[in-house]
């Protein structure tokens, strides 16, 4: 009868009026798939039927999900992710793995990225180098929101200076008085002249032009460093460019003894400074001792390993002494005087009560063409002077970084300490007088200094930081000589007082610390300056590149996924971390996932087993961070479609109700 059939009508456009509202009620639902009933005509079966047979009605076959691509719609959210393409975002419920399109993440307050309904977003997390560590699954997560910082320990510089850059030079000639003459200056022992002063003249003109008439004191106990400032003072309006004194001694430890009951109360004082005999064992032990003293410094002699060098840079005296030895002959002090200092410069033994001292050496710098001399009337000298003095003539930079004449070129970058405190590394560059040796070679020099503070390795080791320049050679197509790597091995942080930092300390030469490859992680603050594509051409000065390894603590700002599913991290230290990279999943029959609401699936028999992988990767779509994508329900088409089912009800509906006429008139016969 029609009435079946026509119920079955009825069914069959009401389930297609409940799919067509569904798609018009998710319009605007974010990674929703529209879907549609699919209908079967119903025959009944029977042995032997009929051609002419009529069909039963209709079933429902199907209600299809349609997973068609749906607008990507841009927001200003990174963690707005959509897919371009096929595949599906995989996420962990409570109630196991899910599979959604629709992209709308977060972070929750353990820093792991999830749905806006909890679930958690699944994928590759990175180890510490941001290698992406692919095959297992995790919850992808921000960790920590600050970076630790990191210390400089590479910097990158690729500059050009110009060949036609003139040469900042001074010019000038060098000589340095005699160590025994100053010794017996200092005993007030005038050695054949009459205490008095000397002359600095211009030679170069005719007659000779007096610049200046300095009178040296020379009495007892005036010592070389003393002398040099006096002279210094005299300054460049009077033709001394520098003047400069230091004390050296040698000490052979040999026949000291050191250590034990046996030197029990025994010291070796230097300057009056006692270091026990008692408490060190070997002469490492003693060097390291001596330089933990005041005003000096010690190292052992590499040709003589029983030797000790004790140095004094300002040129005062050194006075070494033995106390209370009770065994040994003493030990041989060169360089040393006796108390009348007519041994000037002579080993001499120290043994116990007794005390020599070392004198200093002055050395000093003379402007081109002035000489030192003796006044004419009276003929007195300076005792300091052995007349006529021997001049070497020399030509350099007298590099001075307050000074712009002093250098051509300088160059900044910003680096960092171990617990991340900036700081301001300046590059000079100061081009150097050709040199006959090597004809074929432009040499430049360049100054590296921290904070304003020379970065240099000691001249021994403890000792005070120097002037920290290296040698940079072009040939004559412009490129670099050598391309050895400069390592900085002096550094010590300095806060913006001054002050010392409790950061990593630096690693001297003597203990290896320009050994390469540095250690990695950083284990001292020393650094290395890489200038390999450097060049010397004839165009103006430029900086091709200047990066650092280094940075400071950073707080996490924003995250972003790039088109293969990675995930950045951005601090506000401008660096980048790599977190991780989402998964996706695709199936070989997406219309067999079973939808669970929330507009998301699980896996069923019918999908078949997820094949996972990277975005971008076989079949799976790319990534879009900061779009969403728009439900892919067309609402006019639905609306039309909402009128054919409407009409597709009624129609069923006639069928009944004719029906019901046909069997009322079979009632009413009589």
């Amino acid at each position: 009868m029609g009435f079946n059939t026509g119920l079955s009508g009825l069914k069959a456009a009401t389930i297609d009026l409940d799919a067509i509202g569904n798609n018009i009620a998710n319009g605007s639902t974010i990674g929703f798939k529209n879907s549609r009933a699919e209908f079967h005509d119903l025959f009944s079966r029977s042995f032997g039927g009929s051609a002419s047979q009529a069909g039963n009605g209709v079933i429902v076959q199907a209600v299809a999900q349609q997973f068609s691509q749906g607008n990507l719609k841009p927001t200003e959210r990174n963690l707005d992710l959509s897919i371009n393409g096929t595949g599906f975002f995989i996420t962990r419920a409570s109630d196991g793995v899910n599979y959604t399109r629709q992209g709308i993440f977060g972070v929750n307050r353990d820093g792991q990225i999830v749905t806006n309904t909890g679930d958690f977003l699944q994928g590759f997390i990175a180890d510490a180098t941001g290698a992406i560590v692919p095959g297992v699954l995790s919850d992808l997560q921000v960790g920590e929101q600050f970076q630790d910082p990191r210390l400089t320990s590479n910097v990158d510089i690729s500059f050009n200076v110009d060949s036609r850059e003139t040469v900042l030079a001074t010019r000038g000639s060098s000589s340095q008085a005699n160590a025994v003459l100053i010794a017996n200056a200092q005993a007030g022992i005038n050695n054949g002249y009459t205490a008095g002063s000397f002359l600095l003249q211009n030679v170069s003109q005719t007659p000779a032009t007096t610049l200046a008439t300095l009178a040296v004191p020379s009495v007892a106990n005036l010592s070389a460093g003393a002398i040099a400032a006096e002279i210094a003072q005299l300054g460049s309006n009077n033709g001394i460019i520098s003047a400069s004194a230091n004390a050296r001694a040698k000490v052979d430890v040999t026949t000291l003894p050191l250590g034990g009951a046996a030197v029990a109360g025994s010291s070796l004082s230097i300057n009056g400074q006692a270091v026990s005999l008692t408490t060190v064992n070997n002469v490492n032990e003693l060097a390291t001792a001596i330089s933990n003293l005041t005003g000096v410094s010690a190292a052992i002699d590499a040709a003589a390993p029983n030797e000790i060098r004790i140095f004094n840079n300002t040129g005062d005296d050194i006075r070494i002494a033995i106390n209370n030895t009770g065994v040994g002959a003493g030990i041989p002090v060169q360089g040393a005087t006796t108390t009348s200092f007519t041994n000037a410069g002579a080993a001499v033994n120290v043994t116990d009560g007794n005390t020599v001292t070392v004198g200093g050496e002055l050395s000093f710098q003379l402007e081109e063409n002035v000489q030192i001399a003796a006044p004419t009337l009276p003929a007195t000298i300076s005792n300091i002077f052995n007349l006529p003095l021997t001049y070497s003539p020399f030509v350099e930079n007298d590099f001075n970084p307050n000074d712009q004449s002093t250098y051509n070129h300088a160059t900044q970058v910003q680096i960092f300490d171990s617990l991340g405190n900036p700081h301001n590394l300046t590059s000079y560059f100061v081009k150097e007088p050709e040199m006959t040796s090597t004809p074929n070679v432009s040499d430049w020099s360049m100054y590296i200094l921290i904070d304003g503070q020379d970065v240099g390795d000691p001249i021994v080791p403890g000792g005070a930081a120097t002037r920290s320049r290296f040698s940079v050679q072009f040939d004559r197509e412009g490129g670099l000589v050598t391309t050895n790597p400069i390592v900085i091995t002096n550094w010590v942080p300095l806060d913006t007082n001054g002050d010392p930092i409790n950061a990593l300390q630096p690693v001297n030469i003597s203990a290896g610390g320009d050994v390469l490859p540095l250690p990695e992680p950083p284990t001292s603050s020393n650094f290395v300056i890489d200038i390999a594509n450097s060049t010397q051409f004839g165009s103006p000065f430029a900086v091709d590149s200047l990066t650092q390894n280094g940075f400071g603590v950073g707080r996490l700002t924003d995250l972003d996924v790039s088109q293969e599913g990675i995930l950045f991290a951005r601090y506000t230290n401008g660096q980048n971390s790599i977190l991780g990279q989402l998964a996706m999943a695709n199936f070989v029959n997406p219309q067999g996932l079973t939808p669970i609401g929330k507009t998301a699936w699980i896996e069923s028999i019918d999908s078949g087993e997820p094949v996972v992988g990277a975005p971008g990767t076989g079949v799976l779509g790319s990534v879009e961070s900061g779009s969403l994508e728009e439900s892919n329900v067309d609402v006019a088409e639905e609306l039309v479609n909402l009128i054919i089912a409407q009409r597709n009800y009624q129609a069923n509906a006639k069928t009944i109700q004719t029906e019901d006429t046909i069997t009322q008139t079979i009632i009413n016969l009589r």
